[in-house]
């Protein structure tokens, strides 16, 4: 299942459309908003050279200067220029080449960099397995993949299923193993909606 299939399950939309040519784009990018506060997951739901509107679950006060990462390659900054509800609009503050960034994108499927954007919140996993269950510290977490701390050493694409306290368990396959980290691919992405509210949740333990 594709990103832009678990956000067609959250909200019943999930495609591309392209209107006034090439100058306006609906997507769906599943992203990382740095403003106030803690980081936060975001969508990039209509894409130009000039700007974007986003949803987000803490919409940034109009004026303040964000970044957005799409990818580990690819943050932008810009300034929010009108917010409402959990909508906001954003300008950036360099154009930007919009087929190009949607076509590096596709690209990044068969590399194993760039990669989506990790969150460092606190939280547990256990990865079950062959040899048993295996639990652990979250180092970081992104919507397709999650890193969990372990001294257990993992052989490369293992199938595992990892369950992650408050987001359920979903199947898994090792990508690394390293440094008493090992990391994750998810075989389904997680819901967006399930995600970004666990990620305000965990900020919120963090911060007690």
């Amino acid at each position: 299942m594709t990103i832009a299939a678990t956000m067609e399950l959250d909200n019943r939309r999930g495609y591309i459309e392209r209107r006034g040519g090439a100058r306006h784009i609906s997507v769906f990018r599943v992203g990382r908003l740095v403003s106030t506060g803690p980081d936060q997951l975001c969508v990039v739901r209509n894409l130009s050279a000039s700007g974007a509107m986003i949803e987000v679950n803490r919409v940034p006060a109009v004026g303040d200067r964000v970044q957005i990462d799409l990818r580990s390659d690819r943050c932008f900054w810009a300034t929010v220029r009108w917010a409402r509800r959990r909508e906001a609009g954003v300008q950036f503050e360099m154009p930007i080449d919009v087929d190009a960034v949607l076509r590096e994108e596709r690209q990044s499927i068969r590399r194993r960099h760039p990669r989506a954007p990790r969150f460092q919140r606190p939280g547990n996993a256990r990865i079950i397995s062959g040899r048993g269950t295996i639990e652990g510290a979250i180092a970081n977490i992104s919507i397709v993949g999650v890193a969990v701390v372990t001294p257990e050493i993992f052989a490369r694409d293992e199938p595992v299923v990892v369950a992650v306290d408050g987001l359920g368990a979903t199947h898994a396959f090792v990508r690394w193993s390293l440094d008493g980290e090992i990391g994750l691919r998810l075989s389904s992405p997680l819901s967006y909606r399930a995600l970004a509210d666990w990620l305000d949740d965990q900020a919120a333990i963090g911060n007690q």
